[in-house]
């Protein structure tokens, strides 16, 4: 069903009664829904407040809906009154948002594949393999540098403070081992999170496919 708009463009009205009109052509919306649906999309169809009113600009609300809602109506059941028919039940979207967000997602997950085909021809992608060894070998070599600062550092403190040079080597490899500890506690952690946020990517980029 198409609501005429050339008459209402720039045409400013209450949220009800914006939703009492679109009802009246067809789009059966009630206040509150068409209010959620303007906060759902505040970019394009901005309001305003006037009094204790808030207005939209009806032209351009009908023109969103005619691009984003698709209308059905039901034939009236023979021998009963126009309205009285059963309600047509759209079938429930997969997605969420409109149907022309969905197409922006999708354009932009293709465009973000095409970027990394590019890099991985171009020989910019580093191989998952290379990172984790070249990852557990810095950490090797951290340890190491630091066991062997123990033995100086405390040396070092046992002449410098009178320490006793065993106590303080204790002390010195129990510092190491909770930095360490930490070190990769956070490590664990921030990969844990990049693999969280890769599977919900592969999930949405898989979303997009299906809207082809």
């Amino acid at each position: 069903m198409v609501i005429e708009t050339d008459a209402a463009a720039g045409e400013w009205i209450s949220i009800t009664d914006a939703a009492a009109r679109l009802s009246a052509a067809g789009d059966r919306i009630d206040r509150s829904t068409l209010s959620r649906y303007l906060k759902q999309h505040s970019e394009a169809l901005p309001t305003r407040e006037e009094g204790k009113s808030h207005l939209v600009e009806f032209g351009a609300l009908v023109a969103h809906r005619g691009e984003n809602i698709r209308l059905r109506t039901v034939p009236p059941i023979s021998g009963q009154a126009p309205g009285l028919g059963t309600k047509a039940k759209s079938p429930p979207s997969r997605f969420a948002g409109s149907q022309s967000d969905g197409f922006a997602r999708k354009a932009q997950a293709d465009a973000e594949m095409r970027e990394m085909d590019l890099a991985k021809r171009r020989g910019e992608l580093t191989p998952t393999v290379e990172v984790d060894k070249a990852g557990r070998d810095a950490i090797a070599l951290m340890q190491s540098a630091f066991e062997r600062a123990i033995e100086s550092e405390a040396a070092s403190l046992s002449v410098k403070y009178g320490w006793d040079e065993r106590v303080a080597r204790i002390a010195l490899k129990g510092f190491v081992r909770v930095g360490l500890d930490d070190f990769n506690r956070e490590i664990r952690e921030r990969l844990d999170q990049r693999e969280r946020e890769r599977v919900a990517g592969d999930v949405s980029q898989f979303d997009q496919a299906s809207l082809q």
